[in-house]
């Protein structure tokens, strides 16, 4: 059966396997966990998953196994995609979704004042102030976490969790 949605939730609870589209043709095809867990593009990123995937832009300083990027806010990350020598210096934006930041005590990918906070119970949402960024950056804290207003927060990410786009595709799709 085909059934089409503009509901990202509705597609992500009925279907066994999403076709995005975008811009007049397939931005990608797979089950829903592949659309969330390895967008192959900006646009499935940041459609698929709420809120939306974060994306900050930084410049590859490390390739191999696995990329370090020094991110154009001051941060640093790590990630598993893997890049090879030509990609060294090369401008992408690093993807994390909401829901694998982690507040830290250093490297952080993402510093930040916090500007409301939405205690919901099995999670806190935390919204921080924009300073330039394209969107405003969300974290999903677990649990519930108060007097947070205000605060200035360092946020983190595992390695497996950062994505990694160069010109809106993902270095992992090459």
């Amino acid at each position: 059966m085909i059934y089409v949605t503009h509901d990202q939730v509705e597609a992500m609870t009925l279907a066994d396997r999403i076709v995005v589209l975008a811009h007049k043709g397939i931005a990608q095809v797979g089950t829903p966990l592949d659309l969330y867990e390895r967008p192959e593009n900006e646009f499935v990123a940041q459609f698929i998953g709420s809120p939306a995937m974060n994306l900050w832009p930084g410049k590859v300083v490390r390739t191999g196994k696995q990329t370090e990027v020094a991110l154009d806010n001051g941060g640093h990350v790590v990630s598993d995609i893997p890049t090879n020598d030509g990609d060294m210096d090369m401008q992408v934006n690093v993807g994390v979704r909401p829901e694998d930041l982690v507040v830290v005590e250093s490297n952080s990918v993402y510093t930040g004042i916090v500007k409301i906070t939405e205690i919901l119970g099995e999670v806190t949402q935390v919204h921080f102030e924009t300073d330039g960024d394209r969107e405003g950056v969300i974290a999903k804290l677990p649990g519930i976490v108060h007097d947070l207003r205000g605060k200035e927060l360092q946020l983190g990410a595992k390695a497996s969790k950062v994505h990694v786009f160069s010109e809106g595709q993902s270095l992992l799709y090459r």
